[in-house]
């Protein structure tokens, strides 16, 4: 009976200390809106296809062809992401071919 008594008082105290522990934690968590999230996604495309482009800046027919490349593989991945809808996507790939 002893030996019960002591476990449960020891089980509550443990208890009582992971509790203060995770209480007293100063872990801030930064969590992204989903405009931010949204504009993130879409200046990190932006950057690949400028690092992509660069090397091709004097062969014209090159830059072309791995410029659509690019903007098909990224069509693939935006069409699988839940933040864009169709007529974003066409927004997206308009804008990014532009450039």
């Amino acid at each position: 009976m002893d030996s019960e008594i002591i476990y449960s008082a020891l089980g509550v105290v443990i208890f009582v200390i992971i509790v203060i522990m995770t209480m007293r934690s100063n872990v801030v968590e930064i969590v992204q809106s989903k405009e931010e999230k949204r504009a993130d996604i879409i200046n990190g495309y932006k950057r690949e296809l400028k690092a992509a482009l660069e090397p091709l800046e004097d062969d014209v027919k090159a830059r072309v062809a791995k410029k659509n490349e690019m903007l098909k593989k990224f069509s693939d991945e935006l069409s699988l992401n839940i933040f864009f809808d169709k007529d974003e996507l066409r927004e997206i790939i308009l804008e990014l071919s532009q450039k």
